[in-house]
This record gives structure tokens, sequence and C-alpha cells, in this order.
């Protein structure tokens, strides 16, 4: 297993600009603004040919309101998961009451663990000599960095390196796991439902709208299958986000959707369904992913025994074209559903990657143009060959014809919800293409 590196320190000392130092690469949102990290982010990283895995923290804060107490409780979960702590200090602001208290406890706490102390932002001599009061903090080696500009950076690296067990090399599997991108608008309950899946508070949880800002991962396994949860950011209207924070965190939820398989698109059940979520979804389907609509805190809707049918309906008129995307209700809070959802998040996945065969195919259009066959506005006759599936990350099905310009929109629709029907396509993006003979 590759070993497990928190940087850890109180906000705004320079942990995630050294995260993406570390990573060479923008992968955590970095900003001026104290507290922008807040849930753990982990990535995998590489120094000198040797593998790790790097987690960004939230600050260790002595405030006491709801989101500081759930960052610190992030914070000691990072340290006790980690094998390596990197405990981050700011050379400018200098030594702090968090500072100390950190400090103490890491020391008296965390003994067993290889503990590293970095003074960061140190951009010039003038800064090296003040810095040397952070040994007061006990820490009998500080490094002093820079993150900023990468000074430093590599020898406390080579460093850490030197405290990794020997490990056999193991040549590398394909990755089997299943990504899901959890997205949707804030608030909705994202947090909560990996949380609920994981038993664990992986993530910080609030009633505040926005809480969540990385695209987070977590990986579960559920009946030998491994999955990939990616939790994100909620989506906001795109007049509604400034160019800071939740501008780059929805980026994030889209580049989310890039790499995801299947996007668990949530919506909050007393509302329902917004402009807003159609667009979310409609992301996911020009992105030609697998969906799955999942409506969150049912617990708190009033039912009868058709409640669910008359909402079910309600949201298929509102989708349109988007009709063939699975619908279940579920609440992070009781956990109702939550297992069924990743399994029908699976069936979509697996049912995306099947390659369906050329025979099975024709045996298919066979049938269906004996149920309806296809019509043309200028009286010429539109013949279909026969039929293949294309090789391709989503299913894409070719059709030879004798003249592709007489293919109707309404024979296209017709032979597309043949198809989901015929071969479990729900909630799977599937393209028809009509290539002349």
């Amino acid at each position: 297993m590759k070993p497990l590196i928190a940087l850890v320190g109180r906000p705004n000392v320079g942990k995630s600009t050294l995260f993406n130092r570390i990573l060479r690469q923008r992968s955590a949102i970095v900003d001026s603004t104290p507290g922008v990290t807040r849930d753990r982010h982990i990535a995998d990283g590489e120094w000198q040919g040797k593998q790790f895995l790097l987690m960004d923290t939230g600050g260790y804060n002595a405030e006491s309101d709801l989101i500081s107490k759930a960052m610190l409780e992030q914070t000691l979960m990072a340290i006790r998961d980690a094998d390596i702590i990197v405990f981050v200090t700011d050379a400018r602001a200098g030594l702090s009451y968090e500072d100390l208290e950190l400090g103490k406890l890491l020391k008296r706490n965390f003994q067993n663990k290889q503990l590293f102390f970095a003074v960061n932002k140190v951009e010039s001599p003038q800064l090296i000599i003040e810095a040397e009061s952070f040994i007061s903090t006990g820490f009998t080696k500080p490094y002093f960095i820079s993150a900023k500009d990468g000074s430093g950076v590599a020898d406390m690296l080579d460093d850490i390196l030197e405290t990794f067990p020997e490990l056999e090399d193991v040549p590398d599997e394909e990755d089997s796991a299943i990504s899901l991108a959890i997205v949707g608008r804030p608030n909705v309950g994202k947090s909560s439902f990996v949380n609920a899946l994981l038993n664990s508070n992986r993530h910080i949880v609030s009633s505040i709208a926005g809480t969540t800002r990385d695209a987070i991962d977590s990986r579960f396994t559920r009946k030998k299958q491994e999955f990939v949860l990616i939790d994100t950011a909620g989506l906001r209207k795109r007049t509604k986000i400034d160019r800071g924070i939740e501008y780059y965190s929805s980026l994030r939820t889209e580049k989310a959707l890039e790499r995801c398989d299947v996007a668990l698109v949530m919506l909050d059940a007393t509302p329902g369904i917004e402009k807003q979520d159609l667009k979310i979804i409609n992301m996911a389907v020009e992105k030609k992913k697998g969906a799955l609509l999942l409506v969150n805190k049912w617990d708190l809707i009033e039912k009868d025994s058709k409640t669910s049918k008359i909402y079910e309906d309600n949201l298929r008129s509102s989708m349109g074209n988007l009709g063939y995307i699975p619908v279940l209700f579920i609440s992070a809070l009781t956990k109702k559903n939550l297992y069924r959802a990743i399994d029908t998040a699976q069936q979509i996945s697996e049912s995306r990657s099947r390659k369906i065969s050329t025979s099975a195919l024709n045996r298919f259009l066979e049938e269906t143009l004996q149920q309806k066959h296809p019509s043309s506005r200028t009286g010429k006759e539109l013949k279909i060959k026969y039929m293949t599936q294309i090789e391709s990350h989503w299913p894409i099905f070719a059709f030879f014809c004798n003249d592709p310009e007489l293919v109707q929109t309404n024979f296209i629709k017709f032979l597309e919800k043949k198809l989901r029907e015929s071969f479990s396509l729900e909630g799977v993006p599937i393209s028809l293409r009509f290539m002349q003979k």
C-alpha cells in the first residue's frame, strides 16, 4: 500500500499551494481567503520514482463556529490516517497560538508517526533568519521552504522518501473500479450521501450551501466490485458564480463528470427539479456519461400510495428527451435506497461498456422494421441493409442504408426507444449514425 502523507497546519499557511507544488499540478483550490480547503483532499503523488498518496487538509482552527469545528475534526482524522505528517507553518505571519497548540498535540499524541516540520513562505534570506524563531516549537529540524517558488521542497521530499518502507515492485493492474460522480445543486445532500455509504464523516456536512469546494474521491467496495465516489461542489447558475472559489469549484465539477463512468445527479425532493438540474443532467449526457437521477430527502415528503408515481411522472414530463434516465427516491439520512442506487449505477456502467454482437443487432433490426417501416418525405423508399456497433467508450450504432438523407427524426427516436427496451440501455447515452451502403 502507498504511504499516506498528510499536510496539516492552521488555515492559510500554504498547505494547498504545497500540495499543488508536490503534485506538479493545480489539483487543490488555492485562494488567499483562509479556510478555502475544508475537506481532506487525497491525490496520487510521485517523487524520484516512488509512489505515495498526498492529503491536503482543512486548517487547524481554534474558532468555535460549526465549519471550524468540522475542519478541526477532519484535520485530526487526517493525522490519525496518515503514515507521515508534514506540519506546515507561515514564516511571514510568525508563530501563532494555533501553531503552538497543534505542535503540542502532534508531539504528545502522535509520536509513532513520521513527523516533518515545514516553515513555508520563506522567499528571502532575511525570512530565514526570522524563521529561526520557529525552532521554539520544539521541532529540532525545521525545513525552510517556499511552496510558491519551490525552494526547499525537493530537499524535504528527499528526506521524507528515506522514511518510506521498502516495497516490492508490483506490476500495475488496470483499475476496474467504477467511477461515480455525485453532482447537483448546492446543499442537496451530496456529501451526506457519500458519508452514509462510507459509514464515516469522510466529508464535512452542514446545512450551509457550498461547504464542499473541491472534488473529493473516496473508494469503497460492494459485492466485490470497487467504486470511486467523486463528491463535488454544487453547481449554481453561471450568472451566480464569482470569478473566485465557486468558479473553480464548478470547473472541477465539470472535470469530475469528464472522468466518471456514471453521473449520480442529485436533487432535493422538496423544491423538485429546476432548470439548473436539467442543465447538470444535460452536461453529463453531452459528455456521454451514464446518468441516474436521485431524488434525495424523500423522508421529508408527506406520502401516500401514489406520491412517488405522481412525482416521477412530473419529473419525466419536465425531462423531455431525457426520460430514459432512471429515477430513484432516496434518503441519505435514513439510508433509504442508497445501495440500490449503487447497484443501479453499476448496471448502467456495465450497459454503457457492453459490446452487443452484430448478429443480435441485426435480428433486432429485422424485428423492428417489421413493426414500423421507415417512411420518407420524398416518396423514395428508405432501405436499411444492416447495423453494427462501433467500438467506443459509449454505445454507437451504425445503420447502413441506401440514402441517409431519407432518415426522419421521428424514426430515429423510434429506433432509439426500441434499442433501449431490447438491450437494457436505461440511463445510457447512445448515438445512432446512418451511413451509405
